[in-house]
């Protein structure tokens, strides 16, 4: 059928070999058959061409290259399908002699009027950096020229190539910030996660913490209480407390506030690593008073599937360690269930342990020694009632 002159049965064919290829099948034997047909004519024979040559280029590399020049054409497709396969195809041919024209092809394509082909070329900025470091300087200027796009479809895409390939230039993020953070809504929920993280990592390295004064009045107390017994180190003590009154008090930057505002909305995302991502960036770069919401979003992740149970509850354990109050009023949510696997029962017991206190140590108590049967066999039970 790969070899009859009519495109129906080509393009039967075709569908036929991608069906075997989602069902995990190995077709590797017909790519000689197949990579002639990447000149067919018929754009729905090319489309399915080019999906079947992504999935094996790289384990044909000969017979690839004898193709190339056909994978050049196709990048001046006016499909812009097409011009996005051509490229992916000559990205997943792991040859450093072809390293000229696959950075050839990214700069055209990251020029491309179709944002789907600069989104592959965001996407293939990685595999050819993998494959030539020595190429860092050009990638870098492409990642640059693709951060000023204004389109949903790339931001994501481009933000991840930035991570992999540069991430220490944090001065291209700084004229696309705003921008970035505006379009996060509407940007799908994979690249949501990648930028999320980034502009986590760059709010940590660029703005004032909004807790700074506010740890430095906790410490103060007790330096001067601690002082009072030196009358030199009492009036030490005393100048520091009234250089603390008189500084300015913390006003967020609009940019900081921005990035908050911005994200908040993602904690009712169905998929629970923008949760996550939206949790953490809010555990760092938000005011005290206000990283209060994520603990809502956090505890609503619990009724999702075992393993995604068990990452969110290793950060509350930990975030709990820090901010107890953030998670006292869910307190029941944290109790230990009979069906619950035993890593998860743990990790349970370890946020409960976080969490005590003098008003809620008799429910916590009560909670353990309810459990002793559950958890006895671990022999984590012991450990956790001893240190509470």
């Amino acid at each position: 059928m790969l070899d009859s002159n009519k495109d129906s049965l080509k393009l039967e064919a075709m569908k036929r070999i991608v069906a075997m290829i989602a069902r995990g099948k190995n077709t590797s034997d017909l790519f000689p058959a197949v990579v002639k047909n990447v000149a067919c004519k018929n754009i729905e024979v090319k489309k399915l061409v080019y999906v079947y040559l992504v999935r094996y280029a790289e384990e044909q590399q000969d017979l690839a290259l004898l193709s190339i020049s056909t994978f050049q054409r196709g990048l001046k497709d006016p499909n812009q399908l097409i011009r996005a396969s051509a490229l992916r195809v000559l990205s997943s041919i792991r040859v450093p002699i072809i390293v000229p024209i696959m950075m050839l092809a990214i700069k055209e394509a990251a020029s491309d009027m179709s944002p789907y082909v600069r989104k592959t070329a965001a996407h293939a900025i990685p595999k050819l950096y993998s494959l030539d470091s020595d190429q860092k300087d050009q990638l870098i200027e492409v990642i640059e020229k693709l951060l000023s796009d204004k389109t949903t479809l790339v931001a994501g895409s481009v933000v991840m190539a930035f991570e992999e390939v540069c991430p220490e230039r944090i001065d291209l993020i700084h004229k696309n910030y705003r921008k970035l953070c505006n379009l996060l809504i509407d940007v799908e929920e994979w690249g949501q996660v990648v930028i999320i993280n980034m502009l986590t990592r760059y709010a940590r390295t660029q703005f004032l913490n909004p807790n700074q004064n506010e740890s430095l009045l906790e410490e103060n107390p007790e330096k001067a209480f601690y002082g009072s017994d030196d009358d030199e180190a009492g009036k030490e003590d005393k100048a520091e407390a009234s250089n603390l009154v008189k500084r300015k008090p913390y006003v967020m930057d609009p940019d900081h506030r921005l990035l908050l505002r911005n994200t908040k909305p993602l904690l009712q995302s169905r998929n629970a690593a923008v949760v996550m991502a939206v949790a953490q960036l809010y555990f760092h770069l938000a005011p005290k008073a206000e990283v209060g919401v994520i603990a809502k979003a956090l505890v609503r992740l619990l009724r999702s599937h075992s393993e995604v149970q068990y990452v969110v509850l290793q950060n509350v354990a930990t975030m709990s360690i820090k901010r107890r109050g953030m998670f006292e009023p869910y307190l029941k949510s944290f109790y230990i269930r009979s069906t619950d696997p035993t890593q998860i029962k743990i990790l349970k017991l370890e946020v409960l342990t976080n969490l005590a206190n003098e008003t809620n140590i008799s429910i916590i108590l009560r909670e353990f020694q309810v459990s002793t049967e559950l958890i006895d066999k671990t022999g984590y039970f012991c450990y956790m009632y001893a240190w509470v």
